[in-house]
C-alpha cells in the first residue's frame, strides 16, 4: 500500500475532522482519546510516554522527522484529543497519486527477470533449481508485484476522481489501522513463533552438529534435516494412502521447506490473520486457517501428483479466500487500500502459480483458498455490518480448539523429529 504524498514541511492540522463519523467503528471520534487537562502541545510514544512542548518550533521540529509517526499520538491546542501524528499533514490533492509512467521500472524488470527465467542463455548457469527459485522470486517480488501496485492504484485513481480523495482514503487508512492494532495479535504471534520452532527443528534436530557456515546455509535453504522430516511427518503421498498416516494431512501444515517458505507463509499469515481478526474475531480466524490447511492437504494429496507436499500456504490461501468473500458481501467494510491489496494478492498468487508450477503446490493452493471462501459464504452473514459480527458460542469454542489442534500439531512434529 502506498500513502499519498504530502507537502513539504506544512502542518496541516485538523484536515481529517470532517471525515470523523459514525459510520464504521475506526471512523468513530470517540476512538481518539482525551488529552489530559493543562497538555497543549505533547508527544506520545506506543508505550504511552508523553513528551510536552512549550514551544511550537520544538513541536514541529521533533514531528518533522516522520518515521513511525503513524504508531505515535500527537495533541495541540486546538483539538481535545489524541490523534495519530501522520494525520498532521494533509495528502496533496493537486496532482495525481500515480501516474502510468510509475509503471515503466517495474515493467522492465518484469521483462527481463522473465526473460531470464523463461527462457535464459544456454551459458548462464540458471537451470538448477535454487536458482530457478531465486529467480522467480526476483521476479515476483521486483517485477510483478510493484507492476501490479501501479497499475491498480492507477485505475482506483482513474475511477475516483473526487476532489478530497487523496485526504479521504488517507483518514480512512490511517483510523481503520489504529482500530485494527487495537486487537491482540497473540495468536497470530503464538502461530508464527511456533512454525519458527518447528523450522528450527527441522534444520537442525536430529542431525549431526554442523559448522557455523554450513548452519547458516541450511537455515536459509532448508538443508541440514529438512529432508528428513519430510519424510517422517510432511505429506508424503504414499504414507498416507498406502499406510492411513492420514494426521500428515495437518503437521504438513506447520512444517516449511525453506527460510523464505516460511518467511513468506508467516508474512502473509500475521497481514491476513490482523483484517480476519479486527472483522471477525480469532476463533473464527483459527477455524477458518485449520480447515483450509485440511482442506488444501486433500486438494493436494487427490490432484497433485505424487510429490510430497509441505508448507502452511493452503491455510494462509484459505485466510484469502475468506476474506474475498467479506470483500464480496461488505464492500463497505474494508478501505479500499486494503481491498486492493487483496484483490493483488490474488492476481499475484495465481501468477506465481502458474510461473512456479514446478516449485509450487498449487493443488493445495486452490483448495485452501476455496475451502476459505466456502467458510465465509457459510459463517459471515451477508445482511449485517461485518465488523459487528459476533460469532456463536459453538463457533467460538470450535475456533479455539482449532488453535489448540495447530499448536498439538507442532508439539507433535518435534517430537517425531526429535525421537
Amino acid at each position: 500500500m502506498k500513502e499519498a504524498d504530502a507537502p513539504s514541511n506544512t502542518l496541516s492540522p485538523l484536515w481529517f475532522v470532517r471525515y470523523l463519523d459514525e459510520s464504521k467503528p475506526w471512523r468513530s471520534r470517540t476512538r481518539l482519546p482525551l488529552k489530559p487537562d493543562g497538555v497543549s502541545l505533547a508527544l506520545r510514544d506506543q508505550r504511552g510516554r508523553i513528551t510536552i512542548y512549550e514551544d511550537r518550533a520544538e513541536f514541529e521540529k521533533a514531528v518533522s522527522v516522520r518515521a513511525n509517526l503513524r504508531n505515535r499520538r500527537v495533541a495541540i491546542p486546538s483539538y481535545d484529543r489524541w490523534f495519530p501524528a501522520i494525520l498532521l499533514w494533509a495528502p496533496r490533492e493537486d496532482v495525481d497519486s500515480h501516474r502510468l509512467s510509475d509503471a515503466i521500472k517495474p515493467l522492465f524488470l518484469t521483462l527481463l527477470l522473465g526473460w531470464l527465467f523463461l527462457a535464459p542463455p544456454k551459458q548462464w548457469p540458471i537451470a538448477s533449481g535454487e536458482m530457478k527459485m531465486l529467480l522467480l522470486l526476483g521476479l515476483m517480488f521486483f517485477g510483478i508485484m510493484p507492476l501490479c501496485t501501479e497499475f491498480i492504484h492507477w485505475w482506483e485513481d482513474f475511477r475516483d476522481r473526487s476532489p478530497d480523495r487523496n485526504q479521504r482514503r488517507q483518514a480512512d487508512l490511517v483510523f481503520f489501522d489504529h482500530w485494527m492494532r487495537s486487537f491482540s495479535p497473540i495468536v497470530l504471534r503464538v502461530a508464527v513463533g511456533m512454525f519458527a520452532v518447528v523450522y528450527f527443528l527441522q534444520v537442525f534436530g536430529g542431525v549431526p552438529r554442523m559448522s557455523l557456515e554450513r548452519s547458516f546455509g541450511a537455515l536459509v535453504v532448508g538443508g541440514g534435516g529438512v529432508w528428513n522430516s519430510v519424510i517422517d511427518a510432511a505429506l508424503v503421498k504414499p504414507q498416507v494412502l498406502n499406510h492411513g498416516e492420514w494426521w500428515r494431512l495437518l503437521t504438513a501444515g506447520v512444517m516449511h521447506g525453506s527460510l523464505l517458505h516460511i518467511l513468506f507463509n508467516s508474512s502473509a499469515l500475521y497481514f491476513l490473520g490482523r483484517v480476519s481478526i479486527a472483522m471477525v474475531g480469532a476463533p473464527l480466524l483459527g477455524l477458518v486457517f485449520l480447515t483450509s490447511i485440511l482442506g488444501g492437504s486433500l486438494a493436494s494429496l487427490w490432484l497433485s501428483g505424487a510429490r510430497a507436499s509441505v508448507g502452511a500456504s493452503g491455510g494462509v490461501m484459505g485466510v484469502l479466500g475468506f476474506l474475498t468473500v467479506i470483500l464480496v458481501f461488505h464492500r463497505a467494510g474494508i478501505p479500499r487500500l486494503y481491498k486492493t491489496t487483496l484483490v493483488q494478492a490474488i492476481l499475484i498468487m495465481s501468477i506465481f502459480g502458474a510461473l512456479g508450477a514446478q516449485f509450487i503446490d498449487n493443488a493445495a493452493h486452490a483448495g485452501g483458498f476455496l475451502v476459505g471462501g466456502v467458510l465465509g459464504i457459510l459463517l459471515v452473514p451477508r445482511a449485517e455490518r461485518v465488523w459487528e459480527y459476533q460469532a456463536p458460542r459453538w463457533l467460538s469454542i470450535a475456533g479455539w480448539c482449532s488453535w489448540a489442534i495447530l499448536g498439538g500439531a507442532c508439539f507433535y512434529v518435534g517430537q517425531i523429529i526429535l525421537s
